[in-house]
């Protein structure tokens, strides 16, 4: 047993797949694999159920669970004990407003189990060491051929995103409202409908625009995702907006991919990391450009 492979496991019941694990430790899925089985074999005993949605936690593999945690944050606390002459580094993070807090959480995981001699400190400022944000792709309005791109980054740090992870966008519909038992549903359905905006997404802010002549009524506009999706929940209107594998399994709400909009074509964004160009000839940000390059 290592330390290693109880992380690769608690990654594995926390995102309730090997893939999200993998995702999560950023290392191939048959290492997640390779190491889990080797726990089970070590200790004789079946940790985690296989199904077609993910795995879940035996009995057993709950206990277990709750064992590495604790063992894991005991070796965090003894390197801390051990290193107290060891000074952190700070390292500033800030993050793109209609991110989701989903992959904040995930980012920071990384960064504690990757560089735990970081100070780490969120900021607004968007000329921070470590930018959490989306890249941009083009809007297609499938139904007059127009194509709207949009740009919200600076040129000169494209080269230092990293790709990570990557969203879908979805037409989000509280369950009292009629278009809630709709697979697919048309511009005309959505005439005259209560929306929320999303003030920072210019991608939806420009759809928005588009679909004035629907009459829509805004009633809500807010700065982030997490607020958007509270308003949706208490029926106060329908939300344009990319939606990540969690957020899809809630029972407050229904979301219709927009592609299953006749006339809009698939939207998506890649979620992310920019790093900034004065920090990589550092080694620890040059080691941050290898975990996350492309896999």
């Amino acid at each position: 047993m290592d330390l290693k492979s109880l992380k690769y496991f608690v990654a594995a019941v926390d995102s309730g797949s090997i893939t999200g694990a993998s995702k999560q430790c950023f290392v191939a899925q048959p290492s997640i694999t390779i190491a889990i089985n080797k726990l089970e074999a070590e200790f004789d005993t079946v940790l985690l159920t296989r199904h077609k949605k993910g795995v879940t936690p035996t009995s057993a593999g709950q206990q277990f669970y709750q064992h590495s945690k604790a063992l894991l944050n005991q070796a965090g606390s003894m390197f801390d004990y051990f290193n107290p002459q060891q000074s952190r580094q700070t390292v500033t993070i800030a993050v793109q407003a209609d991110i989701s807090l989903v992959y904040l959480k995930r980012l920071m995981s990384q960064l504690q189990q990757h560089c735990p001699q970081w100070l780490l400190h969120l900021t607004s400022d968007s000329t921070a060491d470590i930018y959490l944000g989306s890249d941009c792709q083009d809007i297609n309005l499938g139904n007059d051929n127009k194509n709207i791109h949009l740009s919200n980054y600076n040129k000169n740090s494209v080269t230092t995103f990293r790709p990570l992870w990557r969203d879908q966008y979805y037409l989000i519909i509280p369950n009292n409202h009629a278009l809630a038992f709709k697979t697919h549903v048309t511009l005309e359905q959505l005439h005259g409908v209560a929306m929320i905006e999303r003030r920072q997404c210019k991608k939806m802010s420009l759809l928005m625009d588009y679909m004035r002549e629907l009459q829509i009524e805004r009633v809500a506009s807010v700065d982030t995702e997490e607020w958007a999706l509270a308003l949706v929940e208490q029926q106060i209107g329908l939300l344009l907006a990319p939606l990540t594998t969690e957020q899809l399994e809630h029972e407050n709400y229904t979301a219709i991919p927009i592609s299953n909009i006749t006339g809009i074509e698939q939207m998506e964004r890649q979620v992310g990391v920019t790093l900034a160009a004065n920090r990589l000839q550092q080694p620890d940000f040059m080691a941050l450009v290898n975990l996350f390059a492309p896999r």
